[in-house]
């Protein structure tokens, strides 16, 4: 007999994707529910798709003359017909639910997870689902406090925006496509797209590489869907060390960097930013801030690394969320950033009209300030930057490897820890060094007379005498001006390696793990 409690149940109850039986397979809905599911899917496009173009559309039927009682009452039928077919829909789809077994097994585990505890949420992640109704496991309520130069964002501007039309402006330009052009890994489209890579991706991680998937709750209300791969129970001091990787602007953990620390023997974790993927939220600047930090607590208290034994792994413009972790958990073990770089402004007026200069300029500086490098530089601890030589994103000049934004990264970072190195003439020996990669390096370094063995020895001379934290004010402060340019040309190859590469090259895992040996 058919059971109406499970059909009304099911009315609004999540979609299943994938279950795991011995291995993964994709959960198969019957005839009423695809058909059902494939009509409210259809009508929410088109609604979202009305949502988007509505004022284009108001404004042309008001130009038109069409905005007459008459119209309006059309529209409302017209409303009401869609609203009658989607109620339909839903009882079409809800009826295949409650008529599939494997569905009302799933529904049933779900509805007794919470009351199981561990056992049933186990259970649950047997399954792939929609991510609204995935259990919270981790929760940070309280959130670090902020700086008055990082609350500088979107949610507190109020003054500006009441003391000048341009902020106004800015403000819309961000909140409406802006912030959309800065992640367009945010963007629906993308999403809708790439779901069902994301959903291999997914696949792969926790039936390949023994992933574990959680959902975390942001001070600020996000969900951050976040990949888990522990590899403490393989023993070893790799397995030990904890990398946190932060994706790109286009870049989801299912399909991203986390592989790369994965295949070089690490515990892993990976997460969307907001808005990415399934996880809520925009990434605007305060909710990156949220979700990294949410993520690191998660990472601490809820996975039980200590920041000692955690190191920070970000590609491209995850290179902000990653600096801003690395300023407000300073004892972390160490940062990688990969294809980085020093602020989003100059790329920002790079891919402008110049007449929008002024405009963009605010708007970034205003509501979106990706400042890496004011980040990166109150990390006290050790850091490796990679740069692509055939960088086609955050070079200014496509091929010229000297306009490359990590070249500016790094400057500010060694200007910051090594002030006194920097003279008119190092810094012309360090402009020829970003000018050129691979071998040709060694030439630089042949001209300078760059010698490893003296600059090791007065470095380790200068610990000894004035201790490891920087800014190391007094390095090279009375030595000749040939010592300071080997000292710093010496410092860049320490800090910088290239990978000879386009800006989305997956980066091999045997350079990864050289690199994380600080």
């Amino acid at each position: 007999m058919f059971d109406f409690k499970i059909f009304f149940h099911t009315f609004f109850s999540p979609s299943l994707y994938m279950l795991q039986r011995t291995v993964w397979e994709k959960y198969s809905p019957n005839e009423w529910e695809k058909i059902g599911d494939n009509l409210v899917n259809i009508i929410l496009v088109f609604y979202k798709i009305g949502v988007y173009s509505s004022p284009i559309l108001a404004t042309y039927m008001y130009r038109r003359g069409y905005m007459t009682p008459e119209t309006l009452l059309t529209l409302s039928k017209v409303s009401l017909g869609i609203g009658v077919i989607m109620g339909s829909s839903y009882c079409i789809r809800s009826y295949g639910r409650a008529s599939n077994d494997k569905y009302k097994t799933f529904l049933s585990r779900l509805n007794m997870s919470s009351s199981k505890g561990k056992d049933g949420l186990n259970e649950i992640k047997r399954y792939d689902f929609d991510f609204n109704y995935w259990p919270i496991e981790y929760e940070y309520k309280e959130g670090l406090r902020q700086k008055p130069s990082e609350t500088k964002g979107w949610r507190s501007s109020l003054s500006s925006l009441i003391y000048s039309p341009c902020s106004l402006l800015g403000y819309f330009v961000l909140h409406t496509f802006g912030i959309r052009m800065i992640y367009p890994g945010s963007t629906t489209i993308l999403n809708f797209i790439l779901s069902a890579a994301l959903m291999d991706g997914r696949k792969v991680l926790i039936e390949n590489k023994r992933g574990e998937r959680f959902k975390l709750k942001t001070v600020d209300g996000n969900f951050i869907d976040t990949m888990f791969v522990d590899k403490r129970s393989l023993g070893g001091e790799k397995a030990n060390v904890l990398v946190v990787c932060s994706e790109g602007n286009a870049g989801f953990y299912e399909s991203g960097i986390m592989l790369t620390a994965v295949d070089a023997g690490y515990s892993v974790l990976g997460w969307n930013h907001p808005g990415f993927g399934c996880s809520t939220g925009m990434p605007y600047p305060d909710q990156e801030q949220n979700a990294i930090d949410t993520v690191m607590q998660f990472s601490i208290m809820g996975l039980g690394f200590s920041p000692e034994n955690i190191i920070l792994y970000g590609w491209s413009i995850g290179g902000y969320s990653v600096s801003w972790a690395a300023m407000h958990y300073p004892r972390v073990k160490g940062v990688i950033l990969d294809a980085t770089f020093d602020d989003i402004l100059p790329l920002a007026l790079n891919q402008m009209p110049e007449f929008l200069e002024s405009l963009v300029r605010l708007t970034i500086r205003s509501y979106a300030d990706l400042n890496v490098s004011r980040l990166l530089v109150e990390y006290p601890g050790p850091i490796k930057l990679i740069r692509r030589t055939e960088d086609e994103v955050i070079c200014i000049i496509p091929g010229e490897i000297s306009t490359n934004r990590g070249n500016f990264l790094l400057k500010k970072l060694l200007k910051r820890r090594y002030p006194a190195l920097f003279t008119e003439n190092s810094e012309h020996a360090l402009q020829d060094w970003f000018e050129t990669s691979g071998s040709s390096k060694a030439s630089v370094l042949e001209n300078y007379e760059v010698d490893e063995n003296i600059c090791q020895g007065l470095l380790a001379d200068y610990r000894t005498s004035h201790g490891d934290e920087y800014p190391y004010t007094l390095l090279g402060k009375e030595s000749p001006e040939e010592l300071k340019i080997a000292l710093l040309l010496y410092l860049a190859g320490k800090y910088m390696e290239d990978f000879s590469s386009t800006h989305c090259t997956p980066l091999p895992s045997r350079i990864f793990s050289n690199l994380t040996n600080f």
